[in-house]
């Protein structure tokens, strides 16, 4: 902790010459949720209990833009009362920042930036999308880094050096104890003046120590690549990519590791799509990679696959997630073709009409292991004169590494399958609808015979804007899990808020 009040500082005192400069949005939050559940601890009918839950939810949002800075800030943590069930009260940290100051134009630049939110830690215990839940599956996982970064731009070459220190918390969880991470990242490629060949060159290495009982899984990781582009037409590219990787997790696991290689087709017709595939060899086998986008003025389409070797540190920095956000900022590109204007109208929208962050995800299931995650994904995001829809389907297998080999039935290993679909509709201009449901296929690998769960979620509500910075919601929301071993449960809660902005 004491590093990383240190990088705090650092960043405020050289980012202080340039701060000045910049355009401040700031915008304070205070919301109460009043709740009822059937179900607090989502257990199985002979021990399930109901309760009142009371919420109060301050908040802030900054956001700061200058020619040298960049800023941004969103706080809410959750204070959660309940009437029955607990005598304390619960306080549950929500928030993100980050922000990237040019210390030297063009050249010197420092980022920082926090992730800290609740995560369910495994697929094998009770999952939910709320606070409120006395699951004891569920934990606060913070992240916070600084990165000092200098990069050059020029005609013939680009390059980029990058140190990155990361300091990763888990509510003194044992699946996942707390960590720091100090990581190195080289670049170097072809500059602008290349317009028919280019290329690009890479090292990145990482070095995690975990703390307490879980230091013999300290985990080191080495990635080297070279890469080369070639046009064939002005929309068609011919991709070459290879390198080497080093895993290697603890002194009892043997390394990870080998050469591996890629050729592939990128296909950009227009701005607004883009195909590209690649197939080739890595030291556990094939290897595979899809990228499909596609954007019109009121519908943005996606579709992926990709292979990595991670950790769960790593997937909370960048969840495998949906994030309505996001695909609201795709939509509304052609409304607002300034970021900064259209991040606010994503936020207003989002807290005008109620809509939920993100879509269905895999569970990252907490675990020092490192692991291989094979991903599919797609999803649709449609913007009428008065709905929003948006879907998405994905399926992850979570599969072991020992040495060259694949353990697909490997402690925490999980093949997950789920799609969610997300309607808005505006019904007048002060009264907003949301309906939403989604289903989750969790199959987990155990000694004898692999569990299976089942999770279906739905959800209702009603948004009314009183005043411009004043809306109150209705809303009911139902989870069940259906188990191939043991009990499932069920859950219904209902419930009102109200939200304050000044």
């Amino acid at each position: 902790m004491r590093c990383l009040r240190w990088s705090a500082v650092l960043f405020a005192v050289l980012a202080c010459p340039v701060v000045w400069a910049a355009k401040w949005d700031i915008v304070p939050t205070l919301s109460f949720l009043e709740s009822y559940s059937d179900n607090i601890g989502l257990t199985d009918d002979a021990s399930r209990q109901s309760d009142w839950v009371t919420t109060a939810i301050p908040g802030i949002r900054i956001n700061a833009t200058g020619a040298r800075l960049r800023f941004n800030l969103n706080y809410a943590p959750e204070i959660v009362y309940y009437a029955h069930t607990r005598d304390d009260i619960e306080v549950f940290n929500k928030g993100s920042a980050f922000g990237v100051a040019e210390l030297a134009k063009q050249f010197l630049f420092i980022e920082g930036g926090a992730l800290v939110n609740q995560y369910d830690i495994s697929p094998l215990g009770p999952l939910t999308t709320s606070n409120i839940n006395i699951t004891g599956n569920r934990a606060t996982v913070a992240n916070y880094y600084a990165s000092p970064y200098v990069r050059t731009a020029g005609s013939q070459v680009q390059a980029e050096a990058r140190y990155t220190y990361i300091l990763s918390k888990s509510s003194d969880e044992p699946q996942l104890a707390d960590s720091v991470g100090n990581a190195i990242n080289l670049r170097l490629a072809s500059g602008l003046a290349y317009k028919v060949f280019t290329w690009n060159l890479s090292y990145r290495r990482e070095n995690i120590e975990y703390t307490g009982t879980q230091q013999d899984q300290d985990t080191k990781i080495e990635v080297s690549s070279a890469g080369a582009r070639r046009m064939i037409t002005n929309s068609i590219a011919l991709t070459a990519q290879g390198g080497y990787d080093y895993y290697k997790r603890g002194a009892l696991v043997p390394a990870s590791e080998g050469w591996g290689w890629n050729v592939g087709l990128d296909w950009t017709p227009s701005p607004r799509t883009r195909l590209a595939v690649a197939g080739g060899d890595r030291f556990y086998g094939n290897y595979y990679n899809l990228e499909f986008t596609h954007r019109t003025r009121l519908t943005a389409w996606s579709a992926g696959y990709n292979e990595t070797v991670t950790t769960t540190r790593s997937e909370f920095f960048v969840p495998a997630t949906t994030s309505t956000a996001a695909y609201l900022d795709t939509l509304f590109s052609s409304q607002f073709p300034d970021p900064v204007a259209r991040q606010k109208a994503v936020e207003n929208f989002i807290a005008r009409t109620g809509l939920p962050p993100s879509l269905a995800s895999p569970v990252n299931f907490f675990t020092t292991q490192l692991f291989l995650a094979k991903r599919w994904q797609a999803s649709v995001g449609i913007l009428g004169v008065r709905n929003v829809v948006i879907a998405n389907v994905f399926n992850e297998d979570r599969e072991g590494l020992a040495g060259d080999l694949v353990l697909p039935n490997a402690p925490n290993a999980t093949k997950q399958t789920g799609t969610s679909l997300t309607w808005n509709w505006r019904m007048t201009p002060k009264n907003t609808l949301n309906a939403s449901g989604a289903y989750i296929r969790v199959e987990t690998p155990l000694l004898f015979l692999d569990q299976v769960d089942r999770y279906t979620y739905t959800g209702l509500s009603l948004t009314r804007q009183f005043q411009p910075k004043l809306t109150g919601t209705l809303g009911y929301r139902g989870q069940q899990n259906s188990p191939n071993l043991g009990s499932g449960y069920t859950e219904n809660v209902g419930y009102a808020s109200i939200r304050m902005q000044f």
